[in-house]
């Protein structure tokens, strides 16, 4: 047995873009199948964009059944698609392409008991019609039947018929035969379990498909040809079938008529087997399946693996120890309605399911939805739970216990979801992508689908390096540690995969992009990027889709240029401080170099220059370098709080260090500070400066600042001055001044002001959207309402929050209202 090591090293995989002289562009169903997301969510559409998957209210599980595999409890593998067929094998797969001009036609010399085709879904599904269709440009079969199997037996599949045709057919092209339950179930609950069709004829005209004439028999192609019939007439007129040679013997007046028949092409063009929509379970767990150990959470795996004939005896719910339970992560929010619980024998007497959306409480835990408590006296085997239709992830069931007898029963195969609709929040990420070289990355362009109700976010990272993580897999595909694989028996061994993933250098993800167009938000240059797309639709019948995305390439200002700043560690949160920022940038020939420096910071404190150098690091250290401001380069604020300082001519050449100080406040655990170069000659090109060692006196060589945030709120430093204000126009208390500090929050975020009076109603919406909320914040408030009408004297509840992943964090205080 040899041993497969792979090295996936996608981050180098052309595939996955296309590299022109001055952009990266994804645009080709190979590029977006690189991307990573929810396993099942990601869809590549036909006009080749890239959108979210939209789960069918019906769908024919044959159309992609070569997209399904799993692993049996015996670690056999079970391949979707053909599985078996008795002739004319290389057409069979054409019955379940989705073109109807396409078809199987068996063999004539072939027996007849050789005339069927067999398919495997790769999955169990839950059949409710099969449909057999008959290609218009051949015949139909004669005579056939449709069986369909659920593979739960031993010794090969055992079948049921789904339909058949008994009487002689040559003319009836389509036929749809409802699949007949085996077992009584609910009268809302149709179809039975199958994972095997089989088509099988059972009689066929052969060469005496239809009766023509000489003239067009002997038009016909020899292979449609068919039999020739003499015929011998008696004295009595009656018509005896004699062979061409008794023919011709006979005297003229006993020969009869020749009837000449073309032959029966019968043509199988499409077999369809309709299930009540897509199975999301199937769809989001069957890659966790291949990656996973057997026994890591056996009741989950053996009922979410697509097979019929893997099943788990569950145990009885344990609220206090909050066991027993089967917990499903379909990696996603999808529109789901309905699930069904499939059982071979000795279904669940009592059950219960709660479903969620994925949110979560404030000390993190998930809420859930508790459907109500279900008994199954009539032991059903097929179970439905229907629920309106809303976003759901996570499903539980519990298996519960009405009076503890033995004959209560909980035997489990499966759990299957459907719905219908797009998901309403999916986030999607591209490989790595690697150029050449260093290069700047410029702006981010993409061409889009947005309808009414959707929405399209994109980000960036950057970076340098990679690191490696490996994976061992046994024999079956499943995932085992390291130790565990090299104390494996060689035949047990499987692959050894190694896969490159950013290193520690990389910066965070961007804040998004709010434009196709913008510039590039991630530091470059850089070897390195990465995009993530996020696709959000309120209503599920639409979805946004994205057709293109192109970052633009440029060569750098500076051959590399690196900063650190002082100090980095001890800061007091929310004070103002002093700190020096030291640039140092390297050229070679030929670079355009820059007249400008963009310094930022992640908060909404602003930034104020006090002092700008240049010299060398001894001359800084010395306090003799020369003064660029206040002198001759002059500097600007702006919206994000950041400053730009503008040099009166390009910098091209230099071996000296340039020192920066500012003063400013931080308000996150570690605040980031990014130094941009630029040049006016080539607007919309930022390189971004990396943390690195400039001299020897800062020794930070660090952008990020640390502070000490345990004794600060999320949400802080709340106060309205004057505590009564009289807005009537003299100029004096006209406006309440709301003031409070956002700390350790980074990422958007919307900060919930609210005005609203005593019995809790909203009188104003003063909500503001930040891309960095951490900061300080005043708002005002003049004393009107959302109409823009004075409101009424008296005392208001001014009520400020934020959102976070743990749940909601708040403030109210009282402002008077007089005139």
């Amino acid at each position: 047995m040899f041993l497969l090591f792979i090295s996936p090293l996608w981050a180098q995989d052309t595939t996955a873009y296309r590299l022109e002289p001055d952009r990266l562009v994804m645009d080709a169903p190979e590029h977006w199948r690189a991307w990573r997301g929810p396993p099942g969510a990601l869809v590549v559409e036909e006009d080749h964009s890239l959108a979210s998957r939209y789960l069918h209210r019906q769908d024919n599980a044959l159309a992609n059944a070569t997209q399904f595999q799993a692993i049996t409890v015996g670690g056999d593998t079970v391949i979707g698609g053909i599985e078996a067929v008795g002739s004319n094998p290389l057409a069979a797969p054409l019955i379940m392409d989705g073109d109807p001009s396409t078809y199987w036609e068996p063999d004539p010399a072939d027996s007849l008991a050789n005339w069927y085709v067999e398919v495997n879904l790769g999955r169990a599904v839950v059949a409710e019609q099969v449909v057999v269709r008959f290609a218009r440009e051949g015949d139909p079969f004669l005579k056939f039947r449709v069986l369909l199997s659920d593979e739960a037996g031993q010794g090969g599949p055992r079948f049921y018929r789904a339909g058949q045709v008994s009487q002689p057919n040559q003319d009836q092209y389509e036929f749809t035969f409802p699949v007949v339950p085996r077992h009584v179930q609910a009268r809302e609950v149709s179809g039975d379990v199958a994972q095997v069709v089989r088509f099988e004829v059972l009689a066929s005209a052969g060469p005496r498909a239809e009766e023509v004439s000489l003239a067009r028999y002997q038009e016909f192609p020899q292979a449609d040809q068919g039999a020739v019939d003499h015929f011998r007439r008696t004295l009595s007129e009656r018509l005896i079938p004699v062979s061409q040679g008794v023919y011709q013997a006979l005297p003229q007046e006993e020969q009869g008529p020749i009837r000449y028949y073309r032959r029966e092409r019968p043509r199988l063009a499409e077999l369809e087997v309709l299930t009540p929509g897509d199975n999301i379970v199937v769809l989001s767990q069957r890659q966790r399946q291949l990656g996973s150990d057997l026994f890591a959470d056996i009741v989950r795996t053996l009922t979410t693996d697509g097979l019929f004939s893997s099943f788990y005896p569950m145990r009885v719910y344990d609220p206090l120890r909050e066991q027993n339970q089967v917990q499903i992560d379909l990696g996603a929010p999808y529109w789901l309605d309905r699930l069904r619980l499939l059982s071979p024998h000795d279904p669940l007497s009592a059950y219960q399911v709660r479903i969620s959306d994925g949110s979560v409480q404030p000390n993190g835990q998930t809420i859930w939805q508790e459907l109500e408590e279900q008994r199954n006296p009539l032991g059903f085997l097929q179970l439905e739970e229907r629920f309106p239709l809303q976003p759901v992830r996570f499903i539980e069931l519990r298996r519960l216990q009405v009076v503890g007898s033995p004959s209560e029963t909980g035997t489990l195969a499966e759990i299957q979801a459907y719905g219908e609709g797009y998901l309403p929040d999916l986030v999607l990420t591209s490989p790595v992508l690697l150029l050449p070289g260093a290069r700047m990355f410029t702006q981010v362009d993409w061409e889009a689908q947005t309808p009414p109700g959707t929405s399209l976010e994109v980000r960036t990272r950057s970076g340098d390096t990679l690191r490696e993580v490996r994976s061992y897999f046994d024999r079956f595909g499943r995932q085992i540690s390291q130790e565990q694989w090299e104390a494996a028996p060689l035949r047990n061994k499987g692959v050894r995969r190694i896969e490159q993933v950013p290193g520690p250098d990389w910066s965070d993800w961007s804040g998004a992009y709010l434009e196709s167009g913008e510039g590039f938000r991630s530091p470059s240059p850089r070897r390195m990027a990465m995009v993530q797309v996020r696709l959000r639709s309120r209503d599920p019948r639409v979805a946004a889709r994205l057709h293109r995305l192109e970052l633009g390439l440029a060569p750098p200002l500076v051959e590399q240029a690196l900063a650190e700043i002082w100090p980095a560690e001890g800061v007091k949160p929310g004070q103002e401080e002093e700190f020096s920022l030291q640039l140092k940038p390297i050229f070679r020939p030929g670079n355009p170099g820059f007249d400008g420096l963009r310094l930022r910071a992640t908060g909404a404190a602003p930034l104020e220059l006090l002092r700008l150098e240049v010299g060398t690091p001894a001359q800084l250290r010395l306090r003799q370098g020369r003064q660029l401001f206040p002198g001759e380069v002059e500097w600007s604020g702006l919206e994000d709080g950041g400053i730009e300082m503008r040099f009166p001519r390009p910098v091209t050449s230099s071996t000296l260090v340039y020192a920066a100080t500012f003063r400013t406040q931080v308000f996150l655990n570690a605040t980031p500070f990014q130094v941009e170069l630029l040049h006016s000659s080539r607007p919309g090109v930022v390189q971004t400066a990396s943390p690195g060692d400039v001299t020897e006196e800062l020794e930070s060589q660090s952008l990020a600042v640390v502070a000490a945030m345990e004794r600060y709120r999320l949400l802080d430093q709340v106060a309205v001055v004057p505590a009564i204000f009289t807005p009537n126009g003299d100029g004096i208390n006209d406006q309440a001044q709301i003031h409070f500090s956002v700390f350790r929050f980074a990422g958007t975020q919307t900060l919930r002001v609210e005005i609203c009076d005593l019995q809790g109603r909203r009188v104003r919406d003063l909500s503001l959207h930040r891309d960095q909320p951490s900061g300080e914040h005043v708002l005002s408030w003049d004393g009107r309402d959302q109409a823009g009408l004075l409101a009424p004297p008296g005392i208001y509840l001014v009520r400020i929050g934020l959102s976070t992943d743990t749940g909601d964090s708040g403030a109210v205080v009282l402002v008077g209202l007089a005139y």
